[in-house]
């Protein structure tokens, strides 16, 4: 399939996601993942947060004018499979995708995705990333019920040059006039831990204190996911209608 029609630069972000861009980290203690469905609820404003523990918080959102839930779940089933299509979505710093088995031939959006590892190397900010993105059901993250307003992509995250399940992502995304709008959460640092049952132990112990923490994540870290956010979802914002009508012609 030839998809030169979009492979189109990155644009400029949103002067709202600018001036996000220019504040400080806010302390504030966040709750875990697994009450997004409560989360998603609170009025937060985007940005960087870190609790007392040196573990961060962040709240990027995107305005998507003319994309739908069921184009986004449509997108997290299509992309995955290939190398091309994941640089659509970033094409600076998406690198490389695969996953091991392609289920995309089930019938339901949602299930061509929903249970996989996703292997993704990426650049966040200037350091190159091999990451498995292992999406699960939304109920494991606190969401009773999802319809066709509304849609959430919700998976680990786990560094595979350490081994480290270090972070979770949600994107939250509801039904307006407009479109959609996409609220991204992350949360890097709560729950650190390893398949090796030893290297998971002294991950355990050490990132029970704060500076043994700090040297893995710090504000940098973070802010340099933020703008990786605002910007792959605001270009996906742009190419995914097109992208999806097209194909859904066919």
């Amino acid at each position: 399939m030839d998809l030169s029609k979009y492979q189109i630069p990155l644009g400029h972000l949103p002067h709202s996601a600018e001036r996000i861009l220019e504040k400080e980290t806010i302390e504030f203690e966040f709750n875990d993942c697994i009450v997004s469905g409560e989360i998603s609820n609170q009025e937060l404003e985007d940005g960087i947060y870190k609790n007392k523990e040196n573990s961060y918080f962040i709240k990027c959102t995107t305005q998507m004018n003319g994309v739908t839930p069921a184009m986004i779940d449509w997108w997290f089933g299509w992309f995955t499979t290939s190398t091309e299509r994941y640089k659509l979505w970033h094409p600076k710093d998406h690198i490389s995708s695969h996953i091991d088995e392609d289920i995309s031939h089930k019938l339901s959006n949602k299930d061509k995705y929903i249970g996989i590892d996703s292997y993704v190397d990426e650049y966040i900010g200037k350091k190159l990333h091999s990451l498995c993105i292992s999406f699960v059901e939304p109920s494991s993250y606190g969401f009773s019920e999802i319809n066709e307003n509304s849609t959430a992509i919700c998976a680990g995250v786990r560094n595979m040059d350490s081994g480290i399940h270090g972070g979770n992502l949600l994107h939250h995304v509801v039904v307006n006039e407009q479109g959609s709008t996409m609220y991204s959460y992350f949360w890097l640092g709560m729950h650190p831990s390893h398949l090796n049952p030893l290297k998971d132990y002294l991950i355990k112990f050490f990132t029970k204190y704060k500076l043994v923490k700090a040297i893995l994540l710090n504000d940098k870290i973070a802010k340099d996911l933020l703008i990786h956010c605002y910007e792959e979802m605001n270009h996906l914002s742009k190419i995914l209608p097109d992208l999806y009508n097209d194909l859904e012609k066919k």
